[in-house]
């Protein structure tokens, strides 16, 4: 039976066509790691916003609301859309969330940053609860919800819990883009993953609220 032998310039050639190929899927895999970490920021960072957006305004709303006893049609269905997006980009966050870094050809720095954690589903419960109110009032052609007894309990919670996401956005960009420039914000966010730890603490501030009972008792 006949051996093969490999030369010494054979072994040569075969040790540099091995690590030709490791540095090209080496740079491939941080030019594509690259590019999904940015496309992931970028749609994470407008859910972000969005949320901080829509919560702003939710909130002038509802201290309005409150502070009057009462909730205009309106008012209400200014409310009803805001807590919609609301949720509509929660859940987009946490689909966000529990695909990161799955990529087979990519490796994730930041997967320290995850955790163990599960959505809840407050907001689609104030989203179902402004719907019910929506409803009853067309129903009924009321003009208005008087804020008393239940309802101004379950408006409270809600403005409670705006008020507590307002304050954490406040001092979370006071403590972490405190002196960066506005266009570069998007950028910083990006760079730092920021959007999951902004997950971590709207799920932390809705937690106070997964056993209230955010339901309309006709």
């Amino acid at each position: 039976m006949k051996s093969y032998k490999i030369s010494k310039n054979n072994s040569v050639i075969l040790i540099i066509f091995v690590l030709l190929v490791s540095l090209i899927i080496n740079v491939y895999t941080s030019i594509m790691n690259s590019r999904y970490k940015v496309l992931i920021g970028k749609e994470t960072y407008k859910s972000v916003e969005e949320i901080r957006n829509r919560n702003e305004s939710s909130l002038t709303t509802l201290d309005q609301c409150i502070k009057a006893k009462s909730v205009s049609n309106e008012e209400l269905l200014s409310l009803y859309k805001n807590y919609s997006s609301i949720s509509e980009e929660f859940i987009n966050l946490w689909s966000n969330y529990m695909n990161y870094g799955k990529e087979e050809i990519i490796s994730l720095n930041n997967k320290s940053k995850k955790s163990n954690e599960v959505p809840n589903e407050v907001y689609t419960r104030i989203e179902s609860l402004l719907f019910e109110y929506l409803s009853l009032e067309m129903k009924n052609h009321n003009e208005k919800i008087i804020l008393d007894g239940e309802v101004l309990a379950n408006f409270t919670a809600i403005y409670n819990m705006a008020n507590e996401l307002n304050d954490y956005y406040k001092e979370f960009n006071e403590t972490n883009l405190k002196g960066v420039d506005i266009d570069k914000k998007e950028t910083t966010y990006i760079k730092n993953h920021y959007w999951l730890d902004i997950l971590k603490g709207i799920n932390s501030i809705m937690d106070s609220y997964v056993n209230y009972e955010f339901t309309v008792k006709q």
